[in-house]
């Protein structure tokens, strides 16, 4: 911007001032000026002090001034600062309490997932006990029935056989006595025929037929006598079968322990579930104690918000207010100036005064 002067009227003296500022800036400045020299005139005994402290004084007024402002504006800035810290804590809390309540809800979804595999373990565990139950109680159906078919069939055998073995030797016994009575009653009739002569032939034959008939008892018994070995043959089968059974039973006794267990497995599973559940719960109260604070935080957030915008508005409106004293002081002053202006002529100081912008900028 180009140099330009400007004639400003300070302290009853006209002076020109060069400078890159605009006028309406220069008349502020030197009109302020004025003002602050006109309360220090109207203090009792500032005219009876020498012209250098008058001067001295009101450098130290605008001094005081300017340093009361420059505090003033840090305080604010300070202020400003301080609530800018506050909403970026407020925020980071925020953020934090989202990322816990996101955690959590992660959390719940995992134990939910959980809970749903432990369900989907108690059922299949559940399942498989129900499944080993029916297939035991299936196998014990089967061994008893095919046991009972066994011991039956053996039973019917080994009695068969033995009613057969007695039919057979009390049928042979039977046969061998009609066949030696037979010939005992043929020999006494050839004996009543031959008299003498055919009686020692007849007692050879009936010996020899005795004989015979002994021997064919002999070896009934014999064969009764095998038939019993077979019987116990087959009772020592029966016995077996017997033992068979037993371990059948002690195989159904371990796959009971069996089904203990796993009664228990599912009752572990069920009380892991009662866990879960309760972790779930615990999970949901913590959920809602967030989302208790998380309101909490957003409710604190609108009220610093609130507050802030009190502040801010407060600020403006003294802001406002102090401009519009300052344009109202300036403008008495700029008439206190003309006034006196118009009272008593000065005469223009000769020469021009050339100020620097950072002095104009005080």
């Amino acid at each position: 911007m180009a140099k330009q002067y400007i004639d400003v009227l300070i302290d009853g003296k006209v002076y020109s001032l060069g400078g890159s500022e605009t006028e309406g800036y220069v008349q502020q400045i030197a009109t302020y000026l004025n003002g602050k020299i006109f309360q220090l005139k109207a203090q009792p005994g500032f005219l009876k002090m020498p012209e250098d402290y008058q001067s001295i004084m009101t450098y130290l007024n605008l001094a005081d001034d300017y340093f009361k402002e420059k505090e003033s504006a840090k305080a604010l800035a300070s202020d400003k600062e301080s609530m800018e810290k506050e909403t970026y804590r407020l925020k980071h809390e925020m953020v934090s309490t989202q990322m816990k309540l996101e955690s959590l809800r992660n959390e719940r979804t995992v134990s939910e997932e959980e809970l749903e595999t432990a369900k989907k373990a108690a059922k299949e565990a559940a399942e498989q006990a129900e499944a080993a139950k029916n297939e035991v109680q299936a196998q014990i159906e089967r061994v008893k029935k095919e046991a009972q078919e066994q011991i039956e069939a053996v039973k019917k055998t080994a009695q068969e056989q033995v009613e057969s073995a007695r039919k057979e030797a009390q049928e042979q016994i039977e046969r061998a006595k009609r066949e030696v009575q037979e010939r005992v009653e043929s020999a006494e009739k050839a004996a009543q025929d031959r008299a003498v002569r055919a009686e020692q032939t007849a007692r050879e034959q009936a010996e020899a037929a005795k004989k015979e008939a002994l021997e064919q008892i002999a070896d009934a018994k014999k064969e009764a006598n095998d038939f019993r070995g077979e019987a116990e043959v087959w009772k020592q089968e029966a016995e077996d079968q017997r033992l068979a059974v037993e371990s059948s039973q002690s195989e159904i006794a371990s796959l009971q322990d069996k089904l203990e267990i796993l009664k228990q497995q599912l009752e572990e599973a069920r009380q892991a579930a009662t866990a879960v559940q309760t972790e779930k719960s615990q999970l949901k109260a913590r959920l809602m104690q967030t989302e208790q604070e998380k309101q909490s935080v957003k409710e604190q957030l609108s009220q610093l918000e609130q507050e802030k915008q009190t502040i801010k508005k407060d600020l403006e409106e003294s802001l406002q207010e102090a401009g519009a004293a300052r344009e109202e002081l300036a403008a008495v002053r700029q008439a206190q100036v003309e006034a006196y202006m118009k009272r008593k002529p000065f005469p223009k100081r000769q020469g021009t005064v050339e100020l620097k912008d950072a002095i104009l900028r005080l």
